[in-house]
C-alpha cells in the first residue's frame, strides 16, 4: 500500500516542516507548489536528509481552478498513486484591499477553500482505503475571544463570498482578517460535509488547528512597521496559551496524518493533538451543504 502523502503549500512554513516531518517518518510525498524551482529545491532538500524517500512535485496554484485540475490529472496518473493522505495546507491572508483570482474570484476564498475542494474531489478516486484527508483551519474562525482578538469570521452566500465585487464592498484591513477567518470557517464546513459524504468507508477528514504560530508567513502582507513589530514579538508570542512554535504543530500534523492513535476517526477538528469542538454555527449542516452546492457551481463556472 502506498505511504506516499500530498501536502499542498509545501515550500514554506507549516507545510515545509510537515514534509520534512514525514520523510523522517518515511513518507514519500508530493509536494504541491506554485513555484516549480523552490518547490525542486525543497525536494532535493528533503532527498539529502532523506534519501529512501521518493519526493514528488506537482505544481500548482490553489488560487486556479484550471492550475489545480492539471495537477490532480498528473498525480492521478502517476507513480504516487494509491494516495495515503492529502494535506490542504496552501493558505493566504490578504490585509489590504481585495484580489481577485485567475478565474475571477476572491483571492482569499479560491486559495483557501474553493482550489483544495476542487484537487480533493478530483483525487478521491486516487485514494488508498484508509486515506486521510486533512484541511488546515484555524481558531480564528471561532472570533475573538479564542483567537487573540481576531476578528470573528462573517459567513454570507458562498456565492457572495466568492464574488470579488461583493467583497470590495468591505475593502479596509480589517476586512482582509475577517475574509481569512471566514475561509478557515469554509473548511471546517469542507470538512464535516465531506466527512457525512464518505461515510464509514475507511477514508477519514478531519480539520486541525496549528495554533498561532508567529514564525510562519502569513503576516508577510502587514504593513512595514507591523511586520517589523511582529517579527520581534514572536520568541514572546509562542510562549503564549495557545501559541506554537511552527515545528511543534508540524509534528501534532504529521501525528494526525499518520499516527495509528486516530485511524478511524473522521468528521472531527483537533488542535495539536486533542480532538475538541469547534465553533457553534461550524455544525450548521446546512451552510454546509450550500457550500458544497455552490463550490461546485463555481468550480463548472470555470472548467464545465
Amino acid at each position: 500500500m502506498s505511504d506516499t502523502i500530498l501536502i499542498t503549500g509545501a515550500s514554506a512554513g507549516l507545510g515545509l516542516l510537515t514534509a520534512h516531518e514525514l520523510a523522517r517518518q518515511g513518507r514519500d510525498l508530493v509536494l504541491g507548489c506554485r513555484n516549480e524551482l523552490k518547490a525542486a529545491q525543497v525536494a532535493d532538500s528533503i532527498r539529502a536528509a532523506a534519501p529512501d524517500v521518493r519526493v514528488a512535485v506537482a505544481v500548482m496554484d490553489t488560487s486556479s481552478i484550471r492550475s489545480v485540475h492539471r495537477a490532480a490529472a498528473e498525480i492521478a496518473a502517476s507513480a504516487a498513486v494509491p494516495l495515503a493522505g492529502i494535506i490542504n495546507n496552501a493558505g493566504i491572508q490578504i490585509v489590504d484591499g481585495v484580489q481577485t483570482s485567475a478565474d475571477g474570484y476572491e483571492m482569499t476564498f479560491a486559495t483557501n477553500h474553493l482550489g483544495h475542494f476542487h484537487l480533493v474531489n478530483e483525487l478521491l478516486g486516487s485514494l488508498s482505503p484508509r486515506a486521510r484527508i486533512i484541511s488546515v483551519a484555524s481558531e480564528v474562525h471561532q472570533g475573538p475571544r479564542k483567537s487573540f482578538g481576531f476578528p470573528a469570521p462573517r459567513w454570507d452566500d458562498p456565492a457572495r463570498l466568492a464574488d470579488p465585487a461583493v467583497q470590495a464592498e468591505h475593502s479596509g484591513g480589517r476586512w482582509g482578517r475577517i475574509r481569512y477567518a471566514t475561509s478557515k470557517l469554509a473548511n471546517i464546513y469542507y470538512t464535516y460535509e465531506l466527512a457525512r459524504r464518505l461515510g464509514d468507508g475507511g477514508v477519514t477528514v478531519n480539520a486541525f488547528d496549528p495554533g498561532l504560530m508567529p514564525e510562519t508567513g502569513l503576516a508577510r502582507d502587514y504593513p512595514a512597521v507591523l511586520r517589523k513589530g511582529y517579527h520581534v514579538m514572536t520568541p514572546l508570542l509562542t510562549k503564549l496559551p495557545g501559541a506554537a512554535t511552527a515545528a511543534q504543530s508540524a509534528s501534532d500534523l504529521a501525528w494526525l496524518a499518520t499516527s495509528d492513535d486516530v485511524a478511524g476517526i473522521s468528521g472531527k477538528y483537533f488542535s495539536g493533538r486533542r480532538e475538541h469542538a469547534s465553533s457553534r454555527e461550524s455544525y450548521d449542516a446546512d451552510r454546509a451543504a450550500q457550500l458544497w452546492q455552490t463550490s461546485e457551481q463555481l468550480i463548472r463556472k470555470v472548467i464545465g
